[in-house]
């Protein structure tokens, strides 16, 4: 059974070199995206009809991007040991290599009723939009965030998610 301190380690080593948006070391987006995708999970875990580890969901969190930059594979995520929960979110999360619209992406996560991947999303929307993050075409990228995150909190809400 892997850990969060496994999930975390192979972040480390897979975005070795890469900088975030605000040039920052990669790792530091992974990071609060797992912070506070674990806040919201504890929060649903509170909700008697949802059953949801925030531990699995913070080992989601922080390999979310790992498929889409770096080298590492599904295959080695299952060598490592990780769970097909974590496996299953981090796909969802990973863009297709066709490039799928931004919209049709978030319409695969929230078609999945997998409350974990839509909380970590969420995360990763509300990071992305945080001010001292600077955005690749400004505007359009803020605009198709704040969408993609209205979106995600009304599929979490139907599920029976009553926080934000």
């Amino acid at each position: 059974m892997t850990s969060i301190l496994d999930a975390h380690s192979l972040a480390i080593r897979a975005h070795a070199g890469q900088i975030d948006k605000s040039g920052q070391p990669y790792i530091r987006h992974l990071e609060r995206v797992a912070n506070a995708a674990v806040a919201r999970a504890g929060r649903a875990r509170s909700i008697d009809h949802i059953d949801l580890d925030p531990m699995t969901v913070m080992q989601a969190a922080l390999l979310h991007d790992i498929l889409e930059d770096t080298a590492t594979t599904v295959g080695d995520l299952k060598a490592a040991g990780f769970g097909d929960e974590v496996l299953a979110m981090v796909r969802l999360l990973t863009k297709p290599k066709e490039k799928d619209a931004y919209s049709e992406m978030i319409d695969r996560i929230i078609a999945s009723n997998n409350l974990g991947a839509i909380l970590i999303k969420m995360s990763d929307n509300e990071d992305n939009l945080s001010p001292d993050r600077t955005l690749p075409d400004g505007e359009a990228s803020a605009t198709r965030y704040r969408t993609a995150f209205g979106r995600l909190r009304d599929a979490a809400g139907a599920l029976g998610y009553t926080g934000r």
